[in-house]
């Protein structure tokens, strides 16, 4: 597959299960639509990011991949809990618990199907 199309399945698989996980437990259309942009800022750029360390990185280096998943996990957390406080769907402390279940969330999600 095309990294192209792997890009966009990721992104769609996770604006999927982050919206629809901000749809049920927010219920708020607002916020959904906050979350779809968040999103489609953060999850390319940990996608391509990721699929540029693939390309480069010989198979051994496998622990270096997931030390870089991490970090990159992390930063997209961070990011994603300062726009959501930013744009006031929530508190700090709530917008720091949404980012990090949504992202765990999508991201066991997408390890499971993986």
């Amino acid at each position: 597959m095309s990294p192209f199309f792997i890009v966009i399945r990721n992104l769609l698989l996770t604006v999927l299960i982050e919206g629809a996980l901000v749809l049920v437990f927010v219920r708020k259309k607002e916020t959904v639509y906050h979350s779809v942009l968040v999103n489609m800022l953060t999850n390319p750029l940990v996608n391509l990011f990721l699929l540029l360390w693939a390309s480069f990185v010989p198979l051994p280096e496998i622990p270096y991949y997931y030390l870089a998943t991490a970090f990159l996990e992390i930063a997209a957390v961070a990011t994603e809990w300062m726009l959501y406080y930013k744009m006031g769907d929530f508190g700090i402390k709530k917008a720091f618990f949404a980012s990090f279940l949504l992202n765990a969330a999508s991201f066991s999600f997408g390890f499971l199907i993986g």
